[in-house]
């Protein structure tokens, strides 16, 4: 099975371990446009992105959307400060087009931990994930310029791209629909 194949590597788990995992997991498929996360809601569970693209945004006062996070294939998805804390998400997680994940009860996590020291100690894995997601995320916007962002965009999730609607990219890059239309004539000339 593929999901176990890029799973089982991604997260270092093999044979029984790996089943161990995917035998908590909840397989969804979702449509283009249905939320996973609410906001306003607690995020007791996790996700891994099999196939498709998610968006994670917040809405501001003014109504304004700001995605925050723009992920695909491979990625781990939730609120993980939610997740931790068990307070109310200020974020919503939405499939950009037909997606299918895998979902993992905080519950169902907390017991698998609880059965064995390997859990426990890989539970660690999940922490290191977000934590270097965030550090790309924030190096992202600190150290290069839109065009770079967008460059970078590109090469984790070139055929994705083409598919998500442009004021989510010029969103999450920080920058108008204008200025990312701007960047995309330079690049295709």
């Amino acid at each position: 099975m593929q999901i176990e194949h890029f799973l089982g590597k991604r997260l270092g788990l093999e044979g029984g371990r790996l089943r161990q995992l995917l035998d908590i997991a909840h397989a969804r498929r979702c449509r283009r446009g249905d939320v996973i996360f609410q906001r306003d809601k607690i995020c007791n569970s996790l996700g891994y992105i099999v196939n498709g693209a998610l968006r994670t945004y917040c809405v501001m006062e003014s109504g304004q959307e700001i995605s925050f996070l723009l992920q695909v294939n491979g990625d781990f998805f939730g609120d993980y400060e939610s997740y931790l804390t068990g307070a109310r998400s200020r974020f919503i997680i939405e499939a950009m087009m037909d997606t299918e994940v895998l979902l993992f009860d905080k519950s169902d996590l907390d017991r698998l931990i609880d059965s064995d020291i390997f859990w426990l100690r890989f539970s660690r894995t999940i922490p290191d994930v977000c934590f270097l997601e965030a550090k790309r995320r924030i190096e992202d916007l600190l150290f290069f310029g839109p065009e770079e962002r967008y460059d970078r965009l590109l090469n984790k999730m070139p055929e994705i791209v083409q598919k998500i609607p442009l004021k989510y990219i010029s969103s999450y890059l920080g920058i108008t629909p204008q200025s990312l239309s701007r960047i995309r004539k330079r690049i295709i000339n």
